[in-house]
């Protein structure tokens, strides 16, 4: 009996654990207004105000559109840790942009996914880096 009731305390304990830190892990979140549409991975998205969050999944992040609700899941590499701004990096070449990089809350992650292949024959182009602020 006392093992048993040792096993129920053990497991009860284990799971308030490792169920905050999964609670703790999606509740950094920030909102940003991205006023041109632009390209993650496979997906183009439009412009709109979306909200990135962290998922329980440890490596993937979610971006939701406050318009629609249409969510992807993104999946990162984390960089950097410090003490970092709050934005969305976009690499753009001849009109075209694509999410490279989200730093949120002092942590760097960038995209696994590569940006497709963008044929710019015959067009002309400036390439530039864009951020956008998280709040």
């Amino acid at each position: 009996m006392k093992r048993h009731l040792r096993n129920i305390v053990l497991t009860a304990g284990l799971s308030v654990l490792f169920g905050g830190s999964t609670l703790s892990a999606q509740d950094q979140k920030a909102m940003a207004d991205i006023p041109f549409a632009y390209n993650v991975g496979q997906q183009t998205l439009p412009q709109g105000t979306y909200m990135v969050q962290e998922t329980s999944t440890r490596g993937v992040l979610q971006m939701r559109s406050k318009t629609s609700g249409h969510a992807i899941l993104i999946p990162v590499i984390l960089e950097d840790t410090g003490k970092n701004d709050s934005k969305l990096t976009f690499g753009c070449y001849a009109g075209q942009c694509s999410l490279s990089q989200i730093s949120m809350a002092g942590d760097v992650y960038k995209l696994r996914a590569k940006p497709s292949v963008r044929l710019a024959s015959n067009q002309l182009g400036v390439a530039a880096m864009i951020s956008v602020s998280l709040r």
